[in-house]
């Protein structure tokens, strides 16, 4: 394992590592992706390109092809976080998927907030949804607060990104019945089972796009209290649980 030190701000290295953080576009070119924080970095050690500590943190025992020492100054430099806790890594952005042959599938319409974005994922994985298609109107799913909010989902569940007519043709290929979250809709308990499921969930001040709409039918969560919404990471959780509860 290679270990050097950086002590000037201007090393081309915090550059990168700040580009990687901060701009999308590099992200994708780079095929690279920023993860923070010992247990998140831990949790994908197999696919660090670069491991970043601060001297207190140095002794994190990790087999890396480069891991490289800065100092405090630095690490808050590139670091995301409020309170940094010395440890980041420049890590493989997992390949996406075209979820070939995938029967239970959760699509993401217009979630704008990176921590709903990243939770949905994380849920999913917990669950046992199989796949999660991303629609361009949404987050980037490889941004920094996103990743953070997976806890490593996403090196564990098939992450697709495309348009609406993508996710038509998924559905026609992968014989899926397709829902979306909708105040309107069925509740899951009178649905009859399926043997491949997509869920919609949306943006949560104006849903899903039309042009996604007309591809699903509505389901609702029963709601007996006084309140007529949830947040989207929780209301997907619920659903999430209720339709595959259901397939059963």
């Amino acid at each position: 394992m290679k270990i050097q030190s950086i002590s000037s701000l201007q090393n081309p290295l915090i550059k990168h590592l700040i580009n990687l953080r901060n701009d999308r576009e590099y992200r994708y070119s780079q095929k690279s992706i920023i993860i923070e924080g010992i247990k998140p970095v831990i949790e994908v050690a197999g696919f660090i390109k670069k491991l970043i500590c601060i001297e207190s943190t140095a002794h994190i025992d990790i087999e890396v092809p480069e891991k490289w020492i800065v100092t405090d100054a630095i690490m808050k430099k590139i670091s995301g976080m409020t309170s940094p806790e010395g440890v980041l890594a420049e890590v493989q952005m997992p390949t996406l998927s075209a979820l070939k042959g995938v029967k239970s599938v959760v699509a993401l319409d217009g979630i704008n907030d990176p921590g709903n974005l990243g939770t949905l994922i994380r849920t999913a994985l917990a669950l046992g949804w199989e796949g999660i298609f991303i629609l361009p109107n949404s987050c980037d799913p490889f941004n920094e607060k996103a990743i953070r909010a997976a806890r490593g989902a996403h090196f564990r569940i098939p992450i697709a990104l495309g348009k609406a007519e993508e996710l038509k043709t998924l559905i026609e290929k992968n014989k899926l019945e397709p829902f979306v979250a909708d105040l309107q809709g069925t509740y899951p308990e009178d649905l009859e089972k399926s043997s491949g499921r997509l869920l919609v969930l949306g943006n949560e001040a104006h849903g899903a796009s039309e042009e996604v709409k007309r591809l699903c039918s509505k389901v609702t969560i029963p709601m007996p209290g006084e309140m007529e919404s949830l947040n989207v990471a929780v209301a997907g959780g619920i659903l999430m649980y209720l339709l595959s509860a259901r397939n059963k």
